[in-house]
């Protein structure tokens, strides 16, 4: 029995070395697949119970495979803005279907040579098709109804979670403004009353460039006060101090035509119609006929709402066709009814509007002697009634709290809004630093991918938006994944369920943009490896020729 056992074990080498040796072969043969872990055989023995303490009984040898799937490999440089390697455990999770359902299973991969297809999928060279999180255009993640309010780190992967990353998601973008930061050198030797203008650029929720002017009234010893005035087209412009109060507000009814007469418009409770022939004073009628062009109409109103309400309204200078209305002590209800001139509006805002009272009415900057501002009052603006359609830029929850703000812009100056930008010192009025973000509408051109996975479209504009999130799935033992076509992995018993986490935070790597993972092949090492694996196989033919003489030295006794 020897004999026979020492041939079954010689032909046992044969089939573990010939194992050995596919491994090898497929190593050589993935030497430059992207993200392959190579693969290794391990030997184990396979013995036979001895019955006797003077006789041997041969055993044998099985092979054990394995592939390496938790080594990192190196990570080469690419062109490509598509091409994603993984710095660290973790996979990207992948599916063969452009849009999965529930039927589709979800597979693991670190081949991440990302390109996109003609319907602006990313997929990679083996056809499948990269997953993540979709987000808002602040980088949250959007969750499906009734999912909770959190996702990151859950064992959450469906089609009501995950979405292919499609590029085509967003064609077009615009933001609006949400800050501004203004900077100037207001002159300390300016007399009482001395008043400095600036205009500056803001856009509003649909891309629209506006701009908005502010003026600078210094109203004692280092004291000035701040107002605005309204962009063309918008209604009313306010500012708000920190709790929401009105510094300053200003309407505006900006008239595009000579109204019709017999039309109407009702400021501060107060009808004021437009009619043929002279008028009185204090009557609130306003003549349009006579070859009365549209300054004369508009300053014949802002005549008449100051005899109604004394000091609210006057005349935009350089602009007679703008009547601008301040609520300095109450809120002003504006109303233009239709007015209109043969059939089209006369006035840019058609709909009813208010102007809000000025309820603080403190200086809006205080300066100290050191040319800094002490106090600083206005801190937020909001603007409503575009006339472009716009929504109001005003009355939104800027924090998140649940908390209505008033104003969704806010306002930057000085130290006490983080920057040096405001001082007050001898010499001219000076400009300084303007700044404001938010961008006009712009076409998709580019993408970024960040290391915490977040994907953002880069538009042509400039401005840049978060659209997805890419997941990366850990799992408890990475090497008992079980490998599937097209260098992807499945999950089983040995690996343990897939842990969805966010790039770059606990146990998952960071997202290497512009990089591919390469294979984690040894050419030498796998060479040394075959040179063995040949010797062993060799020896075990050895063994079992060997053994085959041996048995026929015993045949040949009988003979």
């Amino acid at each position: 029995m020897s004999l026979f056992g020492a041939m079954t074990s010689g032909v046992s080498a044969l089939g573990a070395q010939s194992g050995a040796m596919g491994a090898i072969a497929d190593n050589i043969a993935n030497v430059n697949t992207v993200g392959y872990k190579n693969a290794k055989v391990a030997f184990q023995t396979l013995v036979t119970k001895q019955a006797s303490s003077t006789m041997y009984s041969a055993g044998g040898v099985q092979a054990r495979p394995r592939n390496a799937v938790d080594v990192q490999g190196l990570l080469q440089p690419s062109v490509s803005e598509t091409d994603l390697a993984i710095a660290g455990d973790g996979f990207f999770v992948v599916n063969a279907a452009k849009q999965p359902d529930a039927r589709d299973q979800y597979l693991f991969s670190r081949a991440g040579s990302f390109t996109k297809d003609a319907d602006g999928f990313l997929r990679n060279t083996a056809g499948y098709y990269l997953q993540a999180w979709p987000t808002d255009a602040d980088g949250n993640v959007v969750l499906p109804p009734g999912s909770g309010a959190a996702l990151t780190n859950e064992n959450v992967i469906s089609p009501d979670f995950l979405q292919t990353v499609d590029l085509n998601r967003v064609a077009v973008n615009a933001e609006e403004t949400s800050e501004i930061s203004i900077g100037a050198n207001l002159p300390s030797n300016a007399a009482v009353g001395d008043n400095h203008a600036l205009d500056v650029q803001f856009f509003d929720t649909l891309g629209n460039t506006n701009a908005v002017s502010f003026s600078f009234t210094k109203s004692a010893s280092n004291e000035w006060d701040l107002s605005v005035e309204p962009p063309t087209g918008a209604a009313v412009v306010t500012l708000y101090d920190k709790v929401g109060n009105a510094t300053s507000s200003v309407g505006q009814l900006e008239f595009v035509a000579v109204p019709d007469i017999g039309e109407s418009v009702v400021i501060g409770g107060t009808a004021y119609t437009f009619v043929a022939g002279a008028t009185v004073a204090g009557s609130n009628d306003i003549q349009v006929d006579g070859g009365r062009n549209l300054a004369q109409i508009v300053g014949s109103l802002r005549d008449e709402v100051n005899l109604d309400l004394a000091g609210v309204a006057s005349a935009k200078p350089n602009n007679a066709a703008v009547l601008l209305l301040t609520g300095d002590a109450a809120n002003i209800a504006v109303d233009p009814n239709g007015v209109s001139s043969g059939g089209q509006a006369a006035t840019k805002q058609t709909g009813a509007f208010v102007v809000d009272a000025r309820v603080n009415t403190n200086p809006a900057f205080v300066f100290s002697g050191d040319g800094f501002p002490a106090a600083i009052t206005p801190e937020r603006m909001s603007v409503r009634g575009f006339e472009a359609g716009a929504a109001d830029m005003d009355d939104v929850d800027l924090n998140g709290d649940g908390i209505v703000d008033v104003g969704r812009i806010d306002l930057r100056f000085g130290a006490d809004n983080g920057a040096d930008n405001l001082t007050q010192y001898g010499g001219e009025f000076l400009p300084g630093a303007i700044q404001q973000n938010g961008s006009p509408y712009g076409t998709f051109t580019d993408v970024a991918i960040r290391e915490d996975g977040v994907i953002e479209a880069i538009f042509k504009n400039g401005a840049r938006r978060p659209i997805y999130r890419l997941p990366i799935a850990t799992f408890s033992s990475p090497d008992g994944l079980q490998s599937r076509n097209g260098n992807v992995y499945n999950a089983t018993e040995n690996s343990g369920d897939p842990t969805l986490r966010e790039a770059d935070s606990g146990p998952a790597g960071k997202v290497v943009a512009n990089a591919l993972e390469g294979s984690t092949v040894d050419i030498g090492e796998e060479f040394t490896s075959m040179i063995v694996t040949q010797r062993a196989y060799s020896a075990a033919t050895r063994v079992i020729s060997t053994a085959d003489d041996m048995l026929d030295e015993l045949i040949r006794i009988k003979r």
